[in-house]
C-alpha cells in the first residue's frame, strides 16, 4: 500500500503547520507529511518560538514557507487545516478536492465521530453543487444567468440552513493560534497539536486494518 500523503495547511506556513508536519513525521513513517499556508510568504523562515520549542525536544527541524498551490493541494491524500477558516479559504479556492479537506481536529475526533461525518459530507456536497453550478451557468446568456442564480440560491438556503444546524452542533475545530505569543503558548499548540495528531493516526490505521 502506497504512503498516504497528508498537508497541513494554516495561515502563513510559519508556526502550525509546520509544527503537525515535523510531529507527524517523527511518530510515524508510513504517512508523509507536508505543510503550507494560504496566505504563506514564500521562502519566510519558520517562526523562532518553534525553533526553539522543537530544539529544546531535540527534533530536527529546517523549514521554509510555502503557499498551498494546486499541484500541493492536489498531491494530498488529505488536506488537514489548523482552523475551520482556513478550511473554508481552500474549499473557495480548490472545490474540486472537498472531499478531502477537513480541519486536524475534525478528522481527529473520536467522540460523536458520525455527527462529523455528516457535517462534512454535507460540506463537500454543497461545494460539488456551487462548483458546477457556477461551470454550467457561463454557458447561457444573460438573462437566463440571471433566472438560473435565483433559482440556485433558493435551493442553496436550504441546504445552508441544514449545514448550520450540523456545524451548531459540532465544538470547535480550531487549534489554537500561538502567533506572536509566549513560548509556553507555543508549548501549549504543541501539544495541542500532538494529540490530535495521534488520534488521526488512531483513525488512518483503523481505516487500514477496515480495508
Amino acid at each position: 500500500m502506497d504512503k498516504v500523503r497528508v498537508v497541513f495547511v494554516c495561515t502563513g506556513n510559519t508556526c502550525r503547520s509546520p509544527m503537525a508536519e515535523v510531529i507527524l513525521k517523527n511518530k510515524n513513517n508510513k504517512i508523509e507529511a507536508k505543510s503550507a499556508g494560504v496566505f504563506a510568504a514564500n521562502g519566510a523562515p519558520a517562526s523562532r518560538q518553534v525553533e526553539i520549542l522543537l530544539e529544546e525536544k531535540n527534533v530536527p527541524f529546517t523549514h521554509t514557507a510555502k503557499m498551498l498551490d494546486r499541484n500541493l493541494a492536489e498531491w494530498g491524500d488529505l488536506l488537514l487545516t489548523m482552523t475551520s477558516s482556513h478550511k473554508a479559504l481552500v474549499l473557495r479556492d480548490f472545490p474540486e478536492i472537498s472531499h478531502k479537506v477537513y480541519t486536524l481536529k475534525e478528522y481527529a475526533a473520536t467522540e460523536n465521530e458520525k455527527k462529523y461525518d455528516e457535517y462534512h459530507e454535507k460540506a463537500a456536497e454543497i461545494e460539488m453543487k456551487r462548483a458546477a453550478f457556477l461551470h454550467d451557468i457561463t454557458k447561457l446568456d444573460t438573462e437566463k444567468q440571471a433566472e438560473k442564480r435565483q433559482q440556485f440560491e433558493a435551493e442553496m438556503r436550504k441546504e445552508l440552513s441544514e449545514l448550520q444546524t450540523l456545524e451548531q452542533a459540532l465544538p470547535s475545530m480550531d487549534i489554537s493560534d500561538p502567533f506572536g505569543g509566549t513560548i509556553e503558548q507555543y508549548r501549549t499548540t504543541y501539544a495541542e497539536i500532538e494529540e490530535a495528531i495521534e488520534r488521526m493516526i488512531e483513525r488512518l490505521d483503523r481505516e487500514e486494518l477496515e480495508g
